[in-house]
């Protein structure tokens, strides 16, 4: 019936007019607007809305821990210009009544993200899926944390969809218009395609397409963004029964068109208490600019779910030492080596929360990787040394940078975040993303971690008034054996 939407339109619009009239004088109902009326609800558009249902869906076993999972976003993948379907027009409580086709403006103005990560969050958890919840969180660092957990985001994008939707008007009273609140209600078929993204990988490694059918019956002024989330909640639910999705996330098993070296099973690699020995090397005599090259391929980019950070090596094993901050709560992260040679998957072994330090280890480093160790110095710098920052200050793509200054003092027992702990205090300037890579002296010897620069209240100007943790403090926090 969608070739009447244009006479429909023409006919609505003409009977609009003459009853604007007639409201201007004594409520009159000749019998030809009545027939009028009644032809012309005959003539509302319809477009036939495609089946889907809800397939049946495994829960997660309690006994599983699956990896933690985000979603994304939901895009439009249509053709400009496609109908997929009617907009039926009432816009004075169906006194005027006419269809025009609808298109993908109607389907943007239905989504709305925000509201789609809670069914989306809502409906994995009920199925026993680990769902990353920083919209449930009310503090910065809470949030932070949150997202550094992610393993992998989860978007979709709508490949087709068909909907029939009315738009109510407000009644009429007396002599004029009521205060009804009118709005959008009807129904909606959307086919979405799934991307699964493994953020520790930084590829897409799986692929899948379900349905979702729903609708809302009564008007409602936000009528459109709950038929979308109602067809949206039939196709979040499939994602979760779908065999593969189920088969990655629950179970471990790779799916058809997984390309990537991590192992098929989700338990970790690692033992959290496994003994960690270093190596002890003598301290270094060779000035730090003599020996830069070698400095820099002993620090790694640090990335989590969001955000990065950085890191060094302290075994040729291939364990790290970073913040805890860097990481959240992730149980792996990915590891970028010096020039960003290698992109590798590490598994968090042990954390320390108070003394804001973790220890890393990569799980299947390549059989060509040597990491790079240089000497601990356990003693503290004296005030005037001159010290080293090696990190990713501000932007993954600045990688590799150092930075000089001297100690500035010796802060033992300095209050910071609520506990007191043991700093070095230094001028040499460090911004977000040198978090947890190495401080060095003089001579490439690892003095400490960067761990927190201070700003001044303007603009959060540098004020070179920063603070590292001492390295000995670090080992023995993390149970690390020298």
């Amino acid at each position: 019936m969608a070739s009447f939407a244009g006479f429909s339109f023409r006919l609505g619009l003409k009977l609009f007019l003459t009853q604007r009239h007639l409201i201007t004088r004594p409520m009159r109902f000749p019998y030809q607007t009545i027939i009028s009326v009644f032809i012309l609800f005959g003539l509302v558009s319809c477009t036939p809305i495609p089946d889907a249902e809800y397939k049946t869906a495994t829960p997660v076993p309690e006994t599983v821990s699956p990896p933690p999972i985000m979603f994304s976003k939901l895009r439009i993948d249509i053709p400009v210009g496609t109908q997929i379907g009617t907009l039926n027009d009432s816009s004075v409580a169906g006194l005027s009544l006419f269809a025009v086709p609808a298109d993908r403006r109607m389907l943007q103005r239905g989504i709305d993200n925000k509201e789609l990560a809670r069914v989306f969050n809502d409906v994995m958890e009920g199925q026993g899926y680990d769902v990353v919840r920083h919209l449930d969180l009310t503090f910065d660092e809470e949030i932070e944390n949150e997202l550094l957990r992610t393993e992998y985001r989860i978007s979709g994008k709508i490949i087709d969809a068909k909907t029939n939707i009315m738009n109510e008007g407000r009644p009429i009273i007396g002599d004029s218009v009521g205060i009804g609140s009118g709005g959008y209600r009807g129904e909606l078929y959307v086919k979405i395609e799934w991307s699964v993204f493994d953020a520790l990988q930084r590829k897409t490694i799986y692929k899948t397409v379900t349905e979702g059918r729903g609708k809302h019956p009564d008007a409602n002024p936000d009528g459109l963004i709950l038929i979308m989330n109602a067809a949206f909640e039939m196709a979040v639910h499939n994602l979760g029964a779908d065999e593969d999705f189920y088969d990655l996330f629950a179970r471990g098993i790779q799916p058809p068109n997984w390309r990537s070296n991590k192992s098929d099973q989700r338990p970790l690699k690692y033992e959290a208490d496994e003994v960690v020995e270093l190596d002890i090397k003598p301290l270094s005599t060779t000035p730090f600019f003599q020996q830069t090259t070698k400095a820099q391929a002993s620090a790694v980019l640090v990335q989590g779910g969001a955000g990065h950070g950085s890191g060094f090596f302290i075994t040729k094993d291939g364990h790290i030492i970073t913040n805890q901050h860097v990481i959240g709560n992730a149980q792996r992260v990915r590891i970028v080596t010096s020039g960003q040679q290698d992109e590798l998957v590490a598994q968090v072994l042990r954390v320390d929360h108070q003394r804001d330090v973790a220890l890393l280890k990569l799980e299947n480093p390549p059989n060509n990787l040597s990491p790079v160790v240089q000497p601990m110095r356990l003693d503290w710098p004296k005030v005037g040394e001159d010290i080293y920052a090696l990190g990713a200050p501000k932007s993954v793509r600045l990688q590799d940078t150092v930075s000089r200054g001297i100690v500035s003092a010796h802060r033992p027992q300095y209050k910071q975040i609520g506990t007191r702990q043991d700093f070095i205090q230094g001028d040499v300037p460090i911004h977000g993303g040198n978090s947890g890579g190495p401080l060095f002296d003089a001579y490439g010897n690892v003095v400490g971690i960067s761990v927190l620069g201070l700003y001044m209240h303007e603009g959060k100007r540098s004020s070179d008034l920063n603070l590292f943790i001492p390295i000995e403090d670090a080992l023995k926090k993390l149970q690390i054996n020298y």
